[in-house]
């Protein structure tokens, strides 16, 4: 899959923080250390928990080099990390918290995963995370009818690096197995978008990236994109004054070792 494409990304940035910021003020602890956001990105929610906690010393922790470099521009400060984070972190040392906002979706195998980032927890240390949910959703579940169809099969036949995606009780399961007090909530966000083009550009910085990198030819690649568009106006019907309502659910929790 190709590296991320931070002004793609960034083109919704107020409403990709906005979870991020959330999820900061659910974590009650007054004068944290140490910090590492795990899949910082471009660093808007980094920059959220250097607000927070300016005195802390902030890791942010990403394998996009390409948004790394927009984070270094954005955020000073900060210790930003290129490395895997599904992988062992134990030589980046203790944190009082780990952070997580829209990251661990893209990261396999999530039992040994969460339990890797809780391993580096300080004692009273908090564990947060914010992972979307779109299983249920239109704008992923037109996508999988899409690519299932035989005109469009045979071109996704490589692609092998996708989302994964878990209920709430899923992730509760994980955690009720560590010697933690969890919370776990679930919000629903409601975007107002002025197109359905809007609506697919926002995805196309996600969970359609995989596909699109699958196209050479411009006129194809124009061609999926405008029959997913007619696929998303059946599930996402204008509203009187013709804005979009794109709803779109987000998993929290939180674990206090």
């Amino acid at each position: 899959m190709s590296d991320w494409n931070p002004n793609i990304y960034l083109s919704f940035e107020k409403e990709r923080t906005q979870p991020s910021i959330d999820l900061a003020m659910r974590i009650g602890m007054d004068s944290p250390k140490r910090i590492i956001d795990i899949g910082c990105g471009s660093g808007s929610s980094t920059a959220v928990l250097k607000s927070r906690w300016p005195a802390a010393e902030i890791v942010g922790l990403d394998n996009s080099k390409s948004m790394l470099e927009r984070a270094k521009e954005k955020t000073p400060g900060i210790e930003w990390v290129c490395g895997d984070a599904s992988g062992d972190l134990s030589h980046l040392g203790a944190f009082d918290i780990v952070f997580s906002n829209a990251a661990i979706q893209w990261m396999p195998n999530h039992p040994l995963l969460l339990k890797n980032l809780y391993s580096i927890l300080t004692d009273g240390g908090i564990f947060a995370v914010q992972v979307p949910y779109t299983a249920d959703r239109p704008i992923y579940k037109e996508l999988q009818k899409l690519i299932s169809v035989p005109k469009w099969k045979n071109r996704f036949a490589a692609v092998s690096t996708v989302s994964s995606f878990h209920a709430a009780d899923y992730y509760y399961d994980i955690l009720s197995g560590l010697p933690s007090n969890v919370e776990l909530w679930v919000t629903e966000y409601f975007h107002i978008m002025p197109d359905h083009k809007s609506v697919i550009k926002w995805y196309s910085g996600t969970g359609l990236r995989p596909y699109l990198d699958c196209f050479s030819d411009g006129s194809e690649k124009e061609e999926f994109l405008n029959e997913y568009e007619s696929n998303l106006k059946k599930s996402y019907p204008p509203q009187p004054n013709g804005k979009i309502l794109f709803p779109f659910k987000r998993i929290f929790f939180t674990a206090r070792k």
